[in-house]
């Protein structure tokens, strides 16, 4: 599959200088939509909210806090007093759910961030309004990315397309983690319709290693197999490009000039030697 990424035209160069592209930070979008899910609290039900409490994480998060104060010496104790007791606790976080909710779907994006990156891409490269959004008014370039090549084949099952739509995406919790995190990776992949011009695919990495900085993913040179130079590239620009691509491990990149059609409200690309 290739996937395009839109730049102004100094930041297309420092992907081919430096071979790794920058992530984004979630709570860092520019739509102050991006991961605001619905969540209703009547999903919360006393079973439900049982099963929420078995969990091993909520077992230690518990044993910490009071494993010893009840003078419990090991978790295994700890854990059968604490599963005898679940049915109480678990009606007496029912009443406080709603408030609860409401603290998860304010800090959802902040929360996300913190274990998560997103690398926005687009199916298209010949999007005159991402030109001119995102490429600095056609200054810019796309370049265009084979995901059969490092690093997108290493996460080929976090690269998901975006869903448009009219209402915001339900946030379900599951106890299963698999459950658990395709449930996240909806609410992150699922944006307001207005913007669907866009195409978007979105490929989620995992923040920390081995990205650089917690930002950073080296690519490999193989992964770039256009630059399409804007019809409004500066010259110089252009000649800077040009001096990259004589790299030998960009052998196989075309270079390509966008230029504004005729008769109708598109481009078109010539191929330049």
């Amino acid at each position: 599959m290739k996937l395009f990424r839109y730049y102004q035209a100094k930041h297309a160069l420092g992907v081919l200088d430096e071979l790794e592209i920058r992530t984004s930070i979630p709570n860092t979008l520019n739509d102050p939509f991006e991961l605001s899910p619905n969540i209703d609290p009547l999903q919360f039900t006393q079973k439900k909210t049982e099963a929420f409490l078995r969990a091993d994480h909520n077992v230690d998060y518990w044993y910490a806090r009071e494993g010893r104060k009840f003078g419990f010496t090991s978790r295994k104790a700890y854990k059968r007093h604490y599963l005898k007791d679940i049915p109480r606790r678990a009606a007496e976080l029912l009443p406080k759910v709603p408030k609860n909710v409401e603290v998860v779907r304010k800090n959802f994006a902040d929360d996300f961030s913190r274990r998560w990156r997103i690398v926005c891409a687009s199916r298209v490269p010949d999007s005159i309004l991402m030109w001119s959004h995102y490429a600095a008014n056609h200054t810019g370039a796309v370049l265009e990315f084979d995901t059969s090549e490092q690093p997108f084949c290493r996460i080929t099952n976090l690269t998901l397309p975006v869903i448009y739509s009219e209402k915001k995406p339900d946030y379900v919790h599951y106890n299963k983690y698999r459950e658990f995190e395709k449930s996240l990776f909806t609410v992150a992949t699922t944006k307001a319709a207005d913007w669907s011009y866009e195409k978007e695919v979105r490929i989620i990495v995992a923040a920390g290693k081995p990205l650089r900085d917690s930002l950073y993913i080296p690519i490999s040179p193989a992964s770039i197999t256009a630059v399409v130079c804007g019809c409004r590239m500066p010259a110089v620009m252009k000649l800077q490009i040009r001096a990259a691509l004589k790299h030998p491990h960009f052998s196989q990149v075309r270079l390509m000039q966008a230029v504004l059609h005729r008769s109708e409200y598109a481009l078109t690309f010539n191929e330049e030697n």
